[in-house]
């Protein structure tokens, strides 16, 4: 006896049914998966010690490019913001989360570590988006690598990107390790002999996300923000010494070598205020 027509369409309709829900529950599956996967990946390439400590300087600019092919990854195979995450990676309910729980309440504290790392990575994310530089398949092959990308955008198109330090390493010798001092950039955009206004605050802020963070010291911030707030209030920056340098003697010393003060040089006779600047204050102290 054969099936009737009526139960053969029904019999159609429940294999499509049945297949449909298959792929579906599929693709679920393999996009858990992946974001799995990706949340490890970055959760080793965003670790403090790897943000802040890596012995080299090839192996932080490699754990940054292979950062933003996974960012980018997030964004086009799940569809999800690189904030969003980054914050699984930082703050995730599991147990391999680096910064834990956030809190509750009406006010949750991110960790400040956690909010440089962030900051730095999402910068660098937005760089990428502007150069074009996810644009381009080999590109990403490349980021994957911890190589390198080529710039597909702007007047520096088909030219290797550079990475350009907020921190300048020659006053703070190490911060080209910090991967949040790093930022891709278009070649041929060094460490400028008179920076921007933009750049010294962004140079100052990124000396107080360290401190916060306890990255680096008092003393060390103290250091870098003179020799930012050098360029507002001269034409020659202050000369800093490298950490361990000794001292220059008085006797030996000219009056461009003098610390910043308000008052320097001025006779006692003749005093005259200071003059009121809002990054005058040495950082305050953590402890």
């Amino acid at each position: 006896m054969g099936i009737s027509p009526g139960d053969l369409i029904r019999h159609i309709v429940t294999g499509a049914i049945v297949v449909a829900i298959a792929v579906v529950g599929l693709k679920a599956w393999n996009k858990h998966k992946l974001e799995k996967q990706i949340v490890s990946e970055l959760r080793d390439l965003t670790h403090p010690t790897t943000s802040f400590e890596s012995a080299y300087d090839a192996d932080a600019t490699s754990s940054l490019f292979k950062s933003m092919a996974l960012l980018h990854r997030t964004k086009a195979d799940l569809n999800k913001e690189p904030n969003e995450i980054l914050r699984e990676v930082f703050h995730g309910s599991d147990e391999g989360a680096l910064f834990g729980d956030v809190g509750s309440g009406s006010n949750p504290s991110p960790d400040p570590q956690a909010e440089v790392i962030g900051k730095g990575l999402l910068r660098n994310y937005q760089h990428c988006r502007t150069l074009g530089i996810f644009s381009d398949s080999e590109n990403l092959r490349i980021l994957m690598a911890g190589k390198t990308p080529i710039i597909k955008k702007g007047p520096d198109s088909n030219s290797k990107a550079s990475i350009r330090f907020i921190l300048n390493p020659s006053v703070s010798p190490g911060v080209e390790r910090i991967i949040p001092n790093m930022i891709i950039s278009p070649p041929n955009l060094g460490e400028p002999d008179n920076p921007t206004d933009m750049q010294i605050s962004q140079a100052k802020e990124l000396v107080r996300a360290l401190y916060d963070a306890r990255i680096i010291e008092r003393d060390t911030g103290d250091r870098l923000n003179q020799y930012y707030e050098s360029f507002n209030s001269s034409s020659e920056p202050v000369a800093i010494p490298e950490a361990g340098a000794p001292a220059e003697s008085p006797e030996n010393s000219d009056a461009n070598s003098q610390p910043l003060s308000p008052a320097n040089n001025r006779p006692e006779e003749e005093p005259a205020a200071p003059e009121a600047c809002p990054f005058d204050q040495h950082l305050p102290d953590n402890g």
